[in-house]
């Protein structure tokens, strides 16, 4: 059965890699006897307390019973390598893992890494499943992906220096990847392209001050009707008010305020966040959206709506970088239907930050020769941004990412920031 590498082939266990399962199983019970993994409070906490308990579990076997050990899987790591467009090969040390299914008796699968080169650890008496047994495996052990089932032991992927004789022209998703003809230009902020930057966040603060004033106001004044919708309500049940903003480019830079009521379920838990009909009043006239959300309008012949009305209009304008001509570029891009309709183009860029530093990012195609540099910024190879945006994703995921490649290192770059930074939204 053909096998691609850096892939994952799956086994359905027997004979003595499922003796082999069933006995980690029995160690695993031991060490939960004098082990207690964290299972309440933050996911990361917890998520490193199991982490801790398998590295732990697993140091033990190395001396009671490495035989175990190889006999699972847990003891023959591979190297995988992540290899995208435009980037730097990655290289991951990754293990299998062995899940529970279904069946009286339970039956048990293996979840092998292939490596780079197309190799894996193959079970002993374990049986190979064609692409259609895997299909239906996945669905028993992962419900289409609505179901986390965790496997008996998960040892953590970790980023390692990229094997030697790594082969990119091996590798299948780098080919793929290949066939996309969109790219990007990168710079890094500086002197007008940076005050320019500077001053958008400061509107964009301003903006999102004043929207929530808004928020405020319509969540307090919904609030007062709450007692009168309550009376159609089961005895017991409460409700929550939820007001958020629309500022999609079909509205020209202005501000949408929505509403929509709705049950906690206190009463029924099968009516939490169900929606309540709502009516307009004195402060603001309601228009039905969808969903039982309301597009909100002040009334402007009221006391009450003249003091909402002066709020709301005290938004200013969406703030866009399309109000900078000075770092807007003229590079060719050719979005697709889905790109076109979010308003990307290869004219106003996005923005990201690593460290103190400010990036802008221009979508390209592969084809561009144009030289437009935004004033006061500094070119940044495309490599670069890609390793330092991979790092941030390893970070984000608990995983430790790969040495940086000495070519990236050399740059005068900032080592990356230790924990994920933030940016702003493509436009």
């Amino acid at each position: 059965m053909k096998v691609e590498n850096n892939a994952t082939t799956v086994f359905e266990l027997k004979g003595e890699s499922l003796a082999a399962a069933l006995r980690l199983e029995q160690e695993i019970r031991k060490e939960l006897q004098s082990v207690t993994p964290q299972s309440t409070g933050y996911m990361n906490e917890i998520q490193a307390s199991w982490e801790k308990f398998y590295a732990d579990l697993v140091a033990r076997l190395a001396i009671e019973a490495p035989e175990l050990l190889q006999h699972t899987g847990l003891g023959s790591p591979v190297v995988q390598v992540s290899h995208e467009k435009d980037s730097l090969p990655r290289a991951y040390r990754e293990f299998p893992v062995i899940y529970q299914g279904d069946g009286d008796p339970p039956r048990y699968f293996m979840y092998v890494p292939t490596d780079y080169k197309g190799n894996h650890f193959t079970p002993a008496d374990g049986v190979q499943l064609t692409r259609e047994q895997t299909e239906k495996v996945d669905d028993m052990l992962f419900a289409g992906g609505w179901l986390g089932n965790a496997p008996l032991v998960s040892l953590k992927k970790t980023g390692v220096a990229t094997p030697a004789d790594y082969d990119p022209l091996r590798n299948a998703f780098l080919r793929k990847a290949q066939k996309d003809r969109h790219s990007q230009r990168i710079f890094i902020a500086g002197g007008e392209s940076l005050a320019a930057v500077r001053d958008f966040e400061r509107r964009t603060g301003e903006y999102q001050s004043s929207v929530a004033r808004v928020q405020q106001a319509i969540e307090t004044i919904a609030k007062t009707e709450f007692p009168a919708l309550l009376e159609n309500l089961p005895p017991g049940e409460a409700l929550r008010a939820s007001v958020r903003y629309s500022d999609g480019g079909y509205l020209n830079g202005k501000t949408q305020m929505l509403l929509s009521v709705r049950q906690e379920g206190k009463a029924d838990i099968w009516q939490a966040g169900k929606t309540v009909p709502l009516a307009s009043n004195d402060a603001y006239t309601l228009t039905p959206r969808h969903r039982g959300e309301y597009i909100v309008e002040p009334r402007r012949d009221t006391y009450a709506g003249k003091a909402l009305a002066a709020i709301m209009d005290a938004v200013p304008k969406t703030p866009s970088f399309s109000d900078y001509p000075q770092i807007h570029a003229d590079f060719t891009f050719y979005p697709n239907r889905f790109e076109a309709a979010f308003g990307i183009s290869g004219t106003v860029p996005f923005t990201r930050k690593f460290g103190n530093n400010t990036i802008l990012v221009y979508n390209t195609e592969d084809t561009e020769t144009g030289d437009f540099t935004p004033p006061g910024a500094t070119p940044l190879p495309l490599k670069a941004y890609k390793w330092l945006e991979a790092d941030e994703r390893d970070r984000n995921m608990g995983v430790a990412p790969p040495p940086m490649p000495n070519e990236i290192r050399t740059l005068p770059w900032p080592t990356p920031p230790l924990k994920p930074a933030g940016g702003t939204p493509k436009p």
